[in-house]
């Protein structure tokens, strides 16, 4: 499909019905059958299926069979049987398919951002003043999570040397993203808290890293960041850090949790909290680390996006 269809996709539909269907629907969907393309219970989707009939809802039906035909689903009438959604692609090459969610997504972002008040500038924009400011803040905030856990790292440079916002070092691991969310879906204890996530992105440690780990994983590893929604006005952020090619999973990063406080009168209202930090061993489920800051923040610790970006 082209991105000409998928923009007339979205111009027929109101923004919040078709986030609700992606997000719900199409996105899981599509996690399944990456997971495991072979399970027929994911291979066939009734159409008359209570949740796809709510998570659906207000969308024209041109609309969701494009949506679905967008994950290799067809519309199937078979004698005797209820009209039902069949995967008749080929689950390597749902990469496309990613690419044209993650498409609708970001179009849906951008036109909620251009709708609202505010603007929030791109990385590259930013003064070196702010972008200083926030490079001391993860330096102290990588140090605080190294000293808590009681190790030094090794892992390449110092920090002061680092350009962690390098646009080269995402750049370098595009064609490696696809391979990445893969493993990251396949990682057992990981596999909760990369579901439906959001923002995703990759890039090869090779001039920066957001999470200088106890492990020291070498420059040539990737690190992969995404933010999980998990309920009105809360959101998770994570980072792994992963083998070369992508094909296994190193570690994962410390969880920070943050919520909006949206209840009048209370302290910090219209202000998000960050309410946690914490990072479980992905092998055993031990946990390894635990705090809680319960202090006011404006944006994500590691990619530096604004929440007022974030919870739009």
């Amino acid at each position: 499909m082209r991105l000409e269809e998928v923009d007339g996709i979205i111009a027929q539909c109101a923004p919040d019905a078709l986030s609700k269907a992606v997000s719900k629907l199409f996105r899981r969907l599509l996690a399944n059958i990456l997971l495991n393309p072979d399970n027929p219970t994911f291979r066939a989707v009734r159409m008359n299926n209570a949740a796809v009939q709510s998570a659906v809802r207000g969308i024209p039906d041109s609309v969701v069979e494009a949506l679905f035909s967008i994950i290799g689903f067809k519309l199937e009438h078979r004698s005797g049987s209820e009209p039902q959604y069949v995967f008749g692609g080929d689950p390597q090459g749902l990469g496309d398919s990613d690419r044209l969610l993650s498409y609708i997504e970001k179009s849906l972002d951008e036109a909620k951002l251009s709708s609202s008040q505010f603007r929030h500038p791109p990385i590259s924009s930013r003064t070196g003043l702010e972008r200083n400011e926030r490079k001391d803040l993860l330096i102290r905030e990588i140090r605080r999570n190294i000293a808590e856990r009681g190790s030094e790292s090794g892992a390449g440079a110092p920090v002061e040397s680092q350009d962690v916002f390098c646009t080269d070092d995402f750049a370098s691991v595009e064609n490696l993203k696809d391979i990445a969310k893969r493993t990251l879906l396949n990682t057992g204890r990981i596999r909760n808290a990369f579901f439906g996530c959001r923002h995703f992105s990759l890039r090869r440690m090779t001039r920066g890293r957001v999470y200088v780990c106890k492990e020291g994983c070498p420059v040539n590893y990737l690190e992969a960041h995404w933010h999980l929604f998990t309920g009105k006005n809360m959101l998770y952020s994570y980072v792994a850090h992963l083998n070369e090619d992508g094909s296994s999973v190193a570690h994962l990063g410390v969880e920070h949790g943050y919520q909006y406080n949206s209840l009048p009168g209370t302290t910090n209202f219209r202000k998000t909290i960050h309410f946690s930090a914490k990072r479980t061993n992905e092998k055993n489920g031990r946990l390894d680390y635990l705090e809680h800051p319960n202090q006011p923040s404006k944006a994500c610790v590691y990619c530096d996006v604004s929440f007022s970006q974030l919870f739009l």
